[in-house]
């Protein structure tokens, strides 16, 4: 039977560690969640692997490396409220959720949210609430938000998420144009009165969110 406990050592050994992320609580994070909770079950051997995971619905959890480069950039706060996009099987929002305040996670398939909140139901994590509607229009019931995380690559980031940053938000986006296999990384920043600053971090291969490929959006 396989060591999960020894599988996240190691990802974190040979992985998430080595590739320059050193914030502690991020680390700590990716230590405590047990990532093969949050793949199929067929899946769960190659849950701690270097690479995507599918879950279905042409849905995937990031590797683990973009995903805590992408978190470490991010830069989130013990105070943060934090809208979590395309959570899925609800790992990243488990991440978020020893780190911030709050998680507002939204997903489409009401079969990964009932996933995700049993995974959470059974880690004892209660400051994620989720929510079953489209991506690309965001939780605006619940806004504004400090940090929002969209979990895969998109063509260009909606204005409906846009307008959900609070002044001084931050947002996490791959934006990847169709056809390609690399992705920039890309922090984007809530300047007030429309304004956005947006930093090209690195590049990732990640695959493209369902339904980020073709509505009209803010392009940077």
């Amino acid at each position: 039977m396989l060591d999960y406990i020894q599988a996240r050592t190691n990802m974190l050994d040979s992985q998430i560690h080595t590739s320059g992320v050193v914030n502690p609580d991020i680390l700590e994070a990716f230590q405590n969640i047990p990532r093969e909770m949050f793949v199929p079950e067929a899946m769960r051997g190659v849950a701690y692997n270097d690479e995507d995971i599918t879950l279905g619905h042409g849905r995937y959890l990031l590797e683990p490396v973009v995903h805590a480069r992408m978190l470490q950039a991010l830069d989130p706060k013990k105070d943060d409220v934090v809208l979590d996009v395309g959570c899925s099987s609800g790992y990243s929002a488990a991440i978020l959720s020893s780190i911030v305040s709050t998680v507002v996670a939204l997903d489409e398939q009401q079969d990964l949210l009932e996933h995700a909140s049993r995974a959470w139901d059974d880690l004892q994590i209660s400051n994620i609430v989720s929510f079953i509607g489209p991506l690309v229009n965001g939780q605006p019931e619940n806004a504004p938000y400090d940090l929002i995380v969209i979990n895969g690559a998109v063509e260009s980031v909606p204005q409906p998420l846009l307008n959900q940053l609070s002044h001084g938000g931050r947002m996490m986006a791959i934006i990847k144009k169709p056809n390609t296999v690399m992705g920039d990384v890309t922090l984007i920043e809530n300047l007030g009165k429309n304004n956005f600053s947006s930093y090209t971090l690195f590049s990732a291969g990640s695959p493209f969110l369902p339904g980020f490929t073709t509505r009209p959006a803010f392009n940077f």
